[in-house]
């Protein structure tokens, strides 16, 4: 009997027991489903054009709740984009997050910021792309129905508000 305490096979047999025990007592881990976080909006800013300000501002991209837009006052949430280059040429595309924003529908917008105050441009809006304005020919759609990111009741977020904008605030839709 001694014998058989002392085997390797005994031995394995305890330690896979042991092992066993251990593991079924650990915690298990919860993997958050997928999707964009709750109360906020993101996507991507393509930029049609290369002509950014270098100073004096910053590029905006912003969510204002229907009720105020056109905006008279500030966003609900906003995220700067911060203008980098590659090879010295400006990167064209910048990812964006808006946060902490309460159910209900929003305009997104980029806009530049003037250090200096007074009214700053929008030279693009969700639903009402750019790309209308390439040949001059216009659109109130900024104003009139422009495109709603909406934060759901049980304050669901948003993902792939995506949109075209010009740099250059000479090009303003607003």
């Amino acid at each position: 009997m001694k014998k058989f305490f002392k085997s390797s096979l005994f031995q394995a047999v305890i330690l896979s027991l042991l092992m066993v025990t251990v593991y079924s007592c650990s915690e298990d881990t919860v993997t958050p489903p997928a999707g964009p976080d709750a109360k906020s909006i993101n996507g991507t800013v393509n930029f049609v054009d290369t002509n950014f300000i270098n100073s004096g501002g910053i590029y905006l991209i912003s969510a204002y709740p229907v009720a105020g837009w056109p905006p008279t006052g500030g966003p609900a949430a906003y995220d700067t984009i911060n203008i980098t280059r590659t090879n010295n040429v400006p990167n064209k595309s910048y990812n964006y997050k808006l946060v902490d924003l309460n159910p209900g529908e929003y305009v997104v917008s980029v806009g530049f910021r003037k250090t200096a105050g007074g009214q700053s441009p929008i030279m693009s809006v969700y639903g009402c792309d750019t790309a209308r304005f390439l040949n001059g020919a216009g659109s109130d759609c900024f104003l009139s129905n422009p495109g709603r990111a909406t934060i759901g009741a049980n304050n669901e977020g948003v993902e792939g508000i995506s949109m075209l904008s010009w740099s250059d605030t000479a090009k303003k839709v607003y």
